[in-house]
């Protein structure tokens, strides 16, 4: 997974850049380290003014694949996972790339959605539902902080626990 992980990182940071993203390729499945229904912790950096010594704190999180209830109701079984990068204030520039991995193979990889003078941008990755199977959560994106700011961009990662959907339907 480490090698999608970097196709993935490096596509949006690609985006950032031109709004183009590569695609990524299978990999190894990531650890299982977290419950259904949370997240697995976050990718927190931060960022400070050298001028005025002001904080900026940004947190990157992948939420665990589920069962998507809202496409139930559509009839599309659909799992999904989602990521959001929030800041303690606005930035410059967010962008954001998700991917949905199914036994360790890249399954789903959403389109990059940015957001510019923001605090905040969220994203999904989903795709039809094979119970059974075990899915992870994979999230890469790019924080371009305002002038003044050191680092100025910073590239982040974040895995979500490995979650096993045995059943696609309703609880």
């Amino acid at each position: 997974m480490r090698n999608v992980q970097r196709t993935l990182l490096a596509g949006a940071l690609t985006g950032a850049l031109a709004l183009t993203l590569g695609a990524g390729t299978a990999g190894a499945s990531a650890p299982a380290d977290g419950g259904p229904g949370t997240a697995t912790g976050a990718t927190t950096f931060r960022t400070v003014d050298a001028r005025s010594g002001d904080v900026i704190t940004c947190k990157l999180t992948t939420h665990l694949p589920h069962y998507s209830h809202h496409a139930h109701a559509d009839n599309r079984h659909m799992v999904n996972v989602t990521a959001d990068i929030k800041c303690t204030k606005g930035v410059a520039r967010l962008a954001l790339r998700v991917g949905l991995y199914k036994n360790g193979s890249l399954y789903k990889q959403s389109g990059t959605k940015a957001n510019a003078g923001k605090n905040k941008v969220s994203q999904n990755a989903a795709r039809r539902c094979v119970k059974r199977q075990n899915y992870t959560g994979y999230a890469a994106g790019v924080v371009t902080f305002p002038p003044g700011y050191t680092p100025h961009t910073k590239q982040v990662k974040h895995t979500s626990a490995t979650v096993r959907i045995n059943a696609c339907k309703k609880r």
